[in-house]
């Protein structure tokens, strides 16, 4: 047998001899029908089939442990012939859309036919992969700060989806750019089952990132178990989230476009072989944050069945005025500022190129300062996002909620490497702090935080870790445990933190020294899904390979059946009476929520409008830090 981490045996039989066979329901009989796993097992193993000691077996396998069914032993005559019969009765009346040329498949969907490639799962199964699909028209002239429009029907021609799509303008190499970039990725191992879908939406502070499978997303891990997944692009930076405030353009856009790829799921799913009424949406950070958002809005109603969140949500504090922002561009492009539709038409006869180039350079600092941020427009969202979960006004979805140990604690290093941004930043703090810690000027909240963090010495070499918390506690950690208290209330939310330490390391680049803080963001992506901020998938023999095989195995357990693990004494959820959240180290265990002490003072400084009395309360914009503090921060990096 192959034991794997925490025992998670495999079926007893890996030769030659033991054959899975799977019966999918058909299209018009799916609704019936129940899926079946039969599995022949010769006990001799030998190449003999005249022995009676054959069985049918089924298994079901968790994490944890293993629950085996007693073998019902019967002659191999018997149970082929049972097979044939029970194949004979699901076959009739199916029909396929999957056609092959070569070994690329070639699915026919309603909008025309779309011919993919093959790729590997970490485990060497075979992937079907069809990659660089158009789910909207091009936002390009007139749709440039438009909502999306569906893609057009391309009639016979068979559409060649065996490459990644150009990503979406962003900084970086514009060779690997376009603006018509709203495609996506679907890989499958099956077309005929009924399985989970896993839909990933990226993160990157809305400026960055991709569903690119070499770049961010790719599926060998997932796609060693049973799921269907799918990566996409979205519109970013000003393109994506462009406000001026005005009814024909107020942002958002970015957020409608993933609303267009589930619809786009939601109809055409069932044809790579998934479910379209077991969808599951997975964001990371900014990607998470959309989770949240999707979570409150009413066009993605029905358009998912359960959500997972990695370090990130539209609980927090942050207070982001897109209409600024918008302005700004507009002057430094030499546009008009106010008239929105002036603003718009001459922003619409810019190069996407020298949008992006105008807003890099607003970069205060050596990581992206997020700058756009979701508009409540009376469409997408109706009201702040915070408010609409407290009241239970939100799509009731089973969640898996997760962040990291240390987050963001490994921005500190990177201030501590400029003497003179860290003098003028302990200095100035409060003055400071709403650009750093994105929300809007107080200097009571920027002094209370000082006092708590940092106490009377200040930022210095001896105590940056602390400087570092904040970052982790008012960008991340906040609001996810935020959305955690306000959501048990009304679904199951399973909470974990990820504790271990890996040997790759997304912000270990970002420091000189090349020096890891604990698990930083995004540390824990890297065991669901390879990508280029980690070099390549792991070797066979990876120290982390358990890590990996135990997180895709979570996460694929909960879009097949809402819960992580098949019982709950191992993992609990979160409910209106008891909090409780999972560490993930070498060794898991359940314990009391962490942090709570830190995040008791996010919660005093910005309280939910339901404990300030609802009407006080609103979001903050942060337009103070426009001026002279974004200019001294500049000037300092030079």
């Amino acid at each position: 047998m192959r034991e794997k981490f925490l025992h998670v045996w495999s079926c007893p039989a890996t030769s030659s001899s033991h054959r899975k066979l799977q019966q999918p329901a058909t299209k018009g009989t799916q609704r019936a029908l129940k899926w079946h796993s039969l599995s022949f097992h010769d006990d001799d193993d030998d190449d003999d089939d005249d022995d009676d000691d054959d069985y049918v077996c089924q298994e079901a396998t968790h994490i944890f442990a293993t629950t085996r069914v007693a073998p019902t032993r019967k002659p191999k005559m018997a149970c082929l012939l049972q097979v044939i019969s029970i194949l004979l009765v699901i076959s009739i009346g199916l029909t396929t859309s999957v056609t092959f040329i070569g070994d690329d498949p070639v699915v026919e969907l309603s909008l025309g036919k779309i011919q993919g490639g093959t790729m590997r799962s970490f485990q060497g199964k075979t992937i079907y992969a069809f990659r660089g699909i158009r789910y909207a028209q091009p936002p390009v002239g007139q749709l440039r700060f438009a909502n999306p429009l569906p893609e057009k029907v391309w009639g016979d021609e068979v559409f060649k989806a065996t490459s990644d799509a150009l990503v979406c303008p962003q900084p970086g190499i514009t060779l690997f750019m376009s603006e018509d970039c709203l495609k996506l990725n679907v890989f499958t191992k099956n077309f005929e089952d009924k399985l989970p879908v896993i839909v990933y939406i990226h993160g990157g502070a809305n400026v960055l990132g991709s569903g690119h499978s070499t770049y961010e997303a790719g599926p060998q891990y997932l796609l060693d178990h049973d799921v269907v997944f799918v990566a996409f692009n979205y519109r970013l930076g000003a393109l994506g989230f462009l406000s001026t405030n005005s009814s024909d353009t107020r942002g958002n856009f970015g957020y409608l476009d993933q609303v267009m790829a589930l619809q786009w799921v939601r109809d055409h799913i069932s044809h790579f072989g998934g479910d379209p009424d077991m969808v599951t949406i997975l964001g990371m950070s900014a990607g998470s944050m959309a989770v949240s958002l999707h979570l409150a809005s009413p066009l993605s109603i029905g358009l998912f069945h359960r959500a997972i969140l990695m370090s990130g949500s539209a609980t927090n504090l942050f207070g982001i005025d897109n209409l600024f922002w918008t302005r700004k561009l507009a002057r430094e492009l030499g546009c008009p500022m106010y008239d929105p539709t002036d603003v718009v038409e001459c922003l619409r006869n810019e190069t996407w190129a020298r949008i992006v180039e105008v807003c890099k350079a607003w970069e205060t600092y050596q990581f992206v300062n997020m700058k756009w941020n979701y508009e409540v427009d009376g469409h997408f969202l109706l009201t702040h996002p915070t408010e609409l979960i407290e009241e239970g006004n939100f799509n009731k979805v089973p969640l898996l909620i997760s962040y990291t140990a240390n987050e963001l604690d490994y921005t500190a290093n990177v201030h501590l490497e400029n003497d003179h941004l860290l003098h003028d930043l302990d200095s100035n703090f409060v003055e400071y702090a709403p650009e750093l810690f994105l929300y809007k000027q107080n200097a009571i909240i920027g002094q209370r935080l000082k006092d708590y963090y940092l106490g009377t010495t200040g930022i210095n070499s001896e105590n940056i870790e602390k400087f570092g918390r904040i970052f982790s506690d008012g960008i991340i950690g906040h609001g996810v445990h935020r959305l955690v208290h306000l959501a048990k209330n009304f679904t199951p939310v399973y909470y974990m933190r990820t504790d271990y330490v890996g040997e790759r390391s997304i912000s270990a680049p970002l420091n000189e020294e090349n020096k890891t803080v604990g698990v930083g963001h995004a540390d824990d992506l890297q065991y669901v899904m390879p990508g280029f901020w980690y070099g390549s998938i792991m070797a066979e023999n990876h120290t982390d390979i358990f890590m990996m095989e135990r997180l895709t195995s979570w996460l694929t357990h909960f879009a097949k059946t809402g819960t992580p693990l098949n019982t709950s004494d191992l993992w609990p959820p979160c409910n209106a009476t008891d909090l409780k959240m999972l560490y993930n180290g070498v060794v898991t265990q359940v314990g009391s929520l962490a942090y709570s002490d830190r995040y008791a003072v996010w919660d005093e400084l910005f309280p939910t409008p339901a404990r300030s009395g609802g009407a006080a309360w609103k979001v903050g914009v942060a337009v103070a830090v426009a001026t002279g503090v974004a200019s001294r921060l500049i000037g300092k990096l030079m």
